[in-house]
């Protein structure tokens, strides 16, 4: 809610008004609309039936009529509030001349109005805050499990693979030798899959150093450019001017970016693009590199969940879907932060935004 200093005529009435998004006009209520705005509000926030009619009422208000419509009409009842909470303007009785003063200032339904808000306002902050919590601690669930099942899986796995290779060693028959590799090989596979598991759940203590951007990236590039030469696929990138230097731990973040960037290079096609940037953050001590492919990108629903655990947009057998899981908790392991945009047919993008070193 913002509050304004503003004599002009926008505010008579109820002595409050809607600010559209361009943030200059504003639209009086009258002291009806307040009153029914501030119903729809506590309606909603109760969760009750009749909350729709109330907001369907409240248009009848010509100010709330094109706030709505100026909005979007499909919005849920507590982004509507949400939304109403930010473009409410109170108008100042501070000068005699105001319009607020002329008329003894804000009416009560105008003041029911504004209860009504903040008490929106507070309910949609403790259900983010508790909405936070829940993932966190489910993350946290699977995390224990994750190691718990990691430990307990992989004895029984060393003995299996170790009995495989003392067998292997005195078989002279070819496909019971063959039979034999096969077993060798799965078993390392599944062991690999459990290192990255226990990984995801309990990543080792990180040992932060400085580091700058091209000393992260230009490993990576190296290590790729011979799959990515195979298949086609062009890896670009250009060195910024600055130094960019960071203070994390060089392995683990540099092993995070690798992970990113398999998965950019499986996304993309025979003759994609992959784009590796690096750029000093508008604001605060951090520094921002991007991995970018032209890839088929994704939808809103599988975005929002393609760096949880055991997530995989593969086929079954290629993977178990901890490739963004890992890579995001080696990056906050280092004290920065993963974000992923993606839009169908638009490709993906991710973010790391890292701590810059002190020197910076």
């Amino acid at each position: 809610m913002t509050h304004q200093h503003d004599a002009r005529p926008a505010a008579r009435g109820s002595g409050v008004a809607l600010a559209l998004a361009d943030g200059t006009t504003l639209l009086a209520l009258s002291a009806a609309g307040c009153r029914l705005l501030a119903r729809a509000v506590l309606a909603a926030l109760a969760g009750r039936d009749d909350a729709e009619a109330f907001w369907l009422a409240a248009r009848n208000d010509p100010a709330v009529a094109a706030w709505a419509t100026a909005g979007s009409a499909a919005d849920q009842p507590v982004d509507r509030i949400e939304r109403l909470s930010s473009s409410l303007v109170v108008a100042a009785a501070s000068h005699a001349d105001s319009p607020a003063t002329q008329i003894g200032g804000r009416c009560p339904d105008a003041e029911l109005l504004l209860d009504a808000v903040a008490a929106g306002r507070a309910h949609a902050d403790l259900l983010h805050r508790f909405e936070e919590r829940l993932a966190e601690a489910r993350l946290a669930a699977v995390r224990e499990l994750a190691y718990g099942a990691g430990h307990e899986i992989n004895n029984p796995l060393a003995n299996i693979a170790a009995r495989a290779q003392a067998l292997l060693r005195d078989e002279r028959q070819p496909e019971r030798r063959r039979r034999l590799a096969t077993i060798v090989d799965q078993a390392f596979r599944a062991r690999d899959m459990i290192g990255g598991l226990m990984l995801f759940a309990r990543p080792p203590r990180p040992e932060p150093d400085e580091t700058t951007v091209d000393d992260l990236l230009r490993p990576v590039l190296a290590g790729l450019a011979s799959q990515a030469e195979q298949r086609g696929i062009r890896l670009h990138y250009v060195p910024t001017s600055q130094r960019l230097p960071l203070f994390v731990d060089p392995t683990q973040v540099g092993e995070a970016i690798r992970m990113l960037a398999v998965n950019a290079l499986e996304a993309v096609a025979e003759g994609g693009r992959v784009e590796f940037a690096g750029e000093g953050a508008t604001a605060g001590p951090r520094a921002r590199i991007t991995v970018t492919d032209d890839g088929p990108g994704m939808d809103p629903e599988t975005a929002a969940t393609a760096g949880d655990p055991f997530f995989s947009g593969r086929e079954a057998g290629r993977g178990i879907g901890l490739g963004l899981p890992k890579a995001r908790r080696l990056i906050e392991s280092s004290g920065g932060s993963l974000e992923i945009e993606s839009r169908p047919g638009k490709g993906t993008r991710c973010i790391l935004d890292l701590p810059a070193a002190r020197s910076a």
